[in-house]
């Protein structure tokens, strides 16, 4: 089967399954499910490495989103009195 192909199947199903099992725990913060889906697309890109044509744009957005949430996370540390 053509890695591109298995990629996608393998990111559908990990992704069906941290949605399920996160809401199943009863986690109701968007940034728990953007993190764990961050760490799912970046563990199988590397593990499979599919062919790109173009610049990784889903890879960009990601990463900026889980940069944005760990920023927010740290000065919600440092910040607190």
């Amino acid at each position: 089967m053509d890695r591109n192909r298995l990629h996608l199947i393998f990111l559908a199903s990990l992704i069906t399954v941290a949605t399920s099992v996160l809401a199943a725990l009863g986690e109701n913060r968007l940034d728990a499910y953007v993190s764990v889906f961050t760490l799912i697309y970046f563990a199988l890109t590397a593990v499979f490495r599919p062919r790109r044509r173009t610049l990784d744009f889903l890879a960009l957005m990601l990463l900026a989103a889980f940069s944005y949430i760990v920023a927010v996370k740290i000065l919600e540390v440092l910040v607190k009195p």
